[in-house]
């Protein structure tokens, strides 16, 4: 809001003008108060008097939260256009940028590093807490993607979104009444459209360029404004980093963009072949139990890959639903003989068993006392234990600062996890952190806080490395940040309302994977069913179903019993839908020789396995509207088009949008010549959509796993729903 701005303005401080010219950055001065800066051709920056490339000032702020629901309390006190310049080309092909207003002046140094431009910024004025960026925009022409995982909108541009971690929320929307009762009972809980466990300084517009900022502090991607996107980094004199550098990579189409920008971040290892072996069953109750339901399945033909028992810790009890006793170690009386089953079902039926961990200790268990004598937990203000209530239950945070601390949590997962046998494990949580909390390392709770998850990822990807099972164990994260690139093998997509609402239900783990992959990161996937009951919202049979037949389609198959397992419906609720989870899975293991090659390009290249469609078609304007967001390409030659509402609002029938190419439904065979055209075809409960390209080089896997998927439609025709 302009009226909040303090301007102001002196008189210009003489200084040597020239233009720098590089191999990449270019700075074009056009009079004392206007400049350009182009990388690699493209205009990235347009500085005036008005509207200049860097802003400073200070703000008042507080956080408060609970339950990982964080309310942040922003009064804006000043903004200052910092509008007089000077530069200086140095011989080292470095150009040194002082911008000033006053006695307000910000030095940047600009330069090129393999293949892609670097804003440093070098010095700062004292005293201020905020500094924002501000980069050209074309206007409502312009789509902007990434951001992190972002569950309602694909296309960031015309919003903001505020760069700090926490639960995305029940509902997810204001107005709708889920979200509304949230609020209510705790403050911040219903979250919004921008509520989410991975943020990230990080975008890509269509313009063919990403900016990526390596700040981890709070502050806001701000689209909303017609002439420029304006970046905000919040820090302060305390701060380790403030605020940190702007890298811009350009290329000529978004694949390319990918390498580059997965060539910085980090790209994740090709995921084992044995995934791809069937489903991984989400249940709990101890051995007998577990062995129970593996048998069902197996009975009513379900190809299982594994077996993922997040209780093998132990269990209590709470008003939010069941829970876990976080000591992270077997407990022998809820999973007796666990420690020979898990052998005997890998040796003997190609089985394996994952488990479930956090980087936070259950004062109640013996890992907090152990940690709290080793002086390996994370303390507050006073030097004591920082304690976390989790939602009727009080943790300490491992942490993860201190090397120590590192090497011993470190340890548990290599001996409590990974040398006990399991192959995998849920490490949950990560954007909890306490922004007052204080650490080994010196750095704040505030500076930590987005950064914590990327410590978590960390200390889990070591033990697996040190262990020699990288690329063979298969741990996934929800919470993430820039680095997780590096170290998360797999990402999840929280906990879903277990309904058909946009927001929040089925159809948000869409649009979180494809702007998640446009922020680097290419592997994404969701609990079969949703996760969160709350406030008599359970999960349908359809939903369950729908669910299933979505991540035939994806890297990773994993079903997940959710808070309230009594109160929802479950795949082992009916024959029907163990029928009907097995037709998914057989149509996941059928894709498996292409998916293998998507994953390879995810690892090799740093393109996602699941992307928009204009990742491809990027001639197409339509392919832009974000209308597509519910739509994506598996890889190249795949598009598939989820159903994400109940058949009662479908009957059973699906538009989908075939972007210019030649495309043939993969259900029937049926040619769809050309494209750029909407398309409505029958979409009954065990069928989602998707077409495959007929030049596709893998046009006759298709044609024969067409004739595969005729037969599974035959035999779910036969099928009775109950």
């Amino acid at each position: 809001m302009e009226s909040l701005f303090l301007f102001v303005f002196c008189a210009a401080t003489a200084g040597l003008l020239i233009d720098s010219v590089t191999a990449l950055h270019r700075f074009e001065r056009l009079s004392d108060e206007e400049f350009n800066i182009f990388v690699d051709g493209l205009l990235i920056v347009s500085h005036t008097k008005t509207s200049p490339f860097i802003l400073v000032g200070n703000s008042d702020y507080s956080y408060t939260s609970k339950y990982g629901n964080f309310k942040v309390t922003d009064i804006l006190q000043e903004k200052v256009r910092l509008s007089h310049f000077t530069v200086v080309k140095r011989a080292s092909g470095v150009t040194s940028l002082t911008l000033s207003s006053c006695d307000l002046q910000v030095t940047l140094e600009i330069f090129d590093r393999d293949g892609l431009t670097y804003i440093d910024v070098t010095s700062v004025p004292k005293d201020i807490n905020r500094l924002w960026f501000r980069l050209t925009s074309t206007g409502s022409d312009e789509h902007v993607y990434g951001g992190g995982e972002q569950f309602s909108y694909l296309d960031l541009n015309g919003r903001h979104f505020p760069l700090w971690l926490g639960e995305q929320g029940v509902g997810r929307n204001k107005s709708y009444w889920v979200t509304q009762t949230a609020d209510q009972d705790v403050p911040a809980s219903g979250g919004d459209y921008y509520s989410t466990y991975w943020a990230q300084p990080t975008f890509v517009s269509s313009r063919k360029y990403f900016a990526h900022f390596t700040s981890t502090w709070n502050g806001q991607l701000d689209f909303r404004n017609e002439l420029f996107h304006e970046i905000e980094i919040w820090g302060g004199p305390d701060a380790k980093v403030f605020p940190g550098s702007l890298i811009i990579g350009r290329a000529d189409n978004f694949p390319d963009i990918s390498t580059k920008l997965t060539g910085l971040l980090g790209r994740q290892p090709l995921l084992p072949g044995w995934l791809h072996n069937g489903v991984i069953l989400g249940v709990q109750g101890g051995t007998e139990m577990m062995l129970g339901y593996l048998e069902q399945a197996q009975k009513e033909g379900i190809k299982v890959a594994g077996i993922w028992i997040q209780d093998w810790v132990g269990r209590i009890r709470t008003t939010f639903g069941r829970r876990l006793f976080w000591n992270w170690e077997w407990d022998p009386k809820q999973y007796p003989n666990l420690d020979k089953e898990i052998i005997r079902l890998k040796e003997e039926e190609d089985i394996r068993l994952f488990a479930y961990i956090s980087a936070n200790l259950n004062i109640e268990g013996n890992m907090f006392v152990e940690a709290k004598i080793g002086g390996y937990l994370v303390r507050d203000i006073s030097g004591d234990t920082y304690l976390v209530d989790y939602g009727e239950f009080v943790c300490g945070i491992v942490d993860l600062t201190n090397p120590d601390a590192f090497a011993w949590y470190k340890g548990k997962i290599r001996t409590n996890l990974i040398d006990f046998g399991f192959d995998g494990w849920m490490a949950d949580f990560g954007e909890y952190l306490p922004p007052d909390a204080v650490f080994f390392n010196g750095v704040s709770g505030e500076e930590l806080h987005n950064q914590w998850p990327v410590l978590w990822a960390r200390a889990n990807r070591e033990a697996i490395e040190d262990a020699g099972r990288l690329g063979d164990i298969v741990f996934w994260m929800r919470a993430g940040f820039s680095g997780s690139q590096n170290f998360t093998v797999m990402a999840w997509a929280g906990d879903q309302l277990v309904d058909f609402s946009t927001a929040d239900g089925l159809a948000s783990v869409i649009p979180a994977t494809l702007s998640l992959g446009m922020s680097g990161y290419g592997l994404n996937h969701f609990d079969i069913g949703g996760y969160t009951s709350l406030y008599a919202v359970t999960r349908t049979e359809e939903l369950l179903i729908r669910y299933a037949d979505i991540a035939a389609f994806t890297p990773m198959m994993r079903t997940h019993e959710g808070n309230r397992p009594s109160e929802n419906w479950q795949y082992y609720s009916s024959v029907y839908s163990m029928k009907m989870l097995g037709r998914a899975t057989e149509i996941y293991i059928l894709l498996k020789n292409y998916t293998r090659g998507v994953l390879e390009e995810v690892t090799t290249l740093g393109y996602p396995a699941q992307r928009p469609l204009f990742y491809h078609y990027e001639d197409d304007s339509q392919s832009y509207d974000d209308s597509m967001k519910y739509q994506y390409l598996l890889g190249k030659d795949l598009l598939v088009a989820p159903v994400y509402l109940s058949s009662s609002e479908t009957n059973n029938r699906w538009s989908v949008y075939l972007p210019p190419d030649d495309w043939v439904y993969l259900w029937d065979g049926t040619d769809h010549s050309g494209g750029g055209e909407v398309v409505t075809v029958d979409a009954p409960v065990g069928v989602t959509p998707a077409f495959y390209r007929k030049l596709s080089t893998h046009a006759q896997f298709f044609r024969d796993l067409t004739g595969e998927l005729m037969k599974t439609l035959a035999t779910a025709n036969m099928m009775c729903t109950p």
